[in-house]
């Protein structure tokens, strides 16, 4: 697989914005799941506050505004969009050694492991069809990223 090929510093990054984006997705959502049943300190419920506006649309954007402020505020997710900056970096970083056709399907990686921490940390249930789409899609990554490897190989002979 061409992954063995790539140079160290590349898979170390690669690495890090694919664990720093599966992070940021576990921290938003348990962030998220907090304020699902309270909207901070007025305890009133998010949907409950979103459908209460029957007056103007001077109140709805009150509303809205109130909703952005207690989510924004929220340490996990601010956490998380914390993690998807630190992680862009890292995938920048990454597209300037090599091209996003070998680097991207590394990204289901990304969602893979999201899948089975959030069924691991977050109680999620993951339904078998789930499970055998997760394998599928390890297939396909193996296929495009040793399709790659083949590519090079076929560019380095006729060179």
């Amino acid at each position: 697989m061409a992954i063995v090929k790539l140079k160290p510093q590349i898979l170390l990054n690669l690495s890090i914005s694919i664990l720093t984006g599966v992070f940021a997705q576990l921290s938003m959502k348990y962030g998220m799941s907090r304020l699902k049943n309270t909207a901070g300190r007025g305890g009133q419920n998010l949907s409950a506050i979103r459908h209460s506006v029957k007056y103007s649309e001077y109140a709805l954007f009150i509303k809205i505004l109130k909703i952005l402020i207690i989510i924004f505020t929220n340490k996990f997710v601010i956490a998380g969009i914390t993690l998807y900056i630190i992680s862009m970096f890292f995938w920048i970083k990454v597209l300037s050694k090599i091209e996003l056709s070998a680097a991207y399907p590394f990204v289901s990686i990304g969602i893979i492991l999201t899948v089975i921490l959030a069924a691991l940390t977050l109680k999620e249930t993951v339904p078998l069809m789930r499970w055998i789409g997760i394998i599928i899609t390890l297939c396909g990554v193996y296929v495009i990223v040793y399709s790659h490897e083949d590519d090079e190989t076929s560019k380095n002979k006729e060179k």
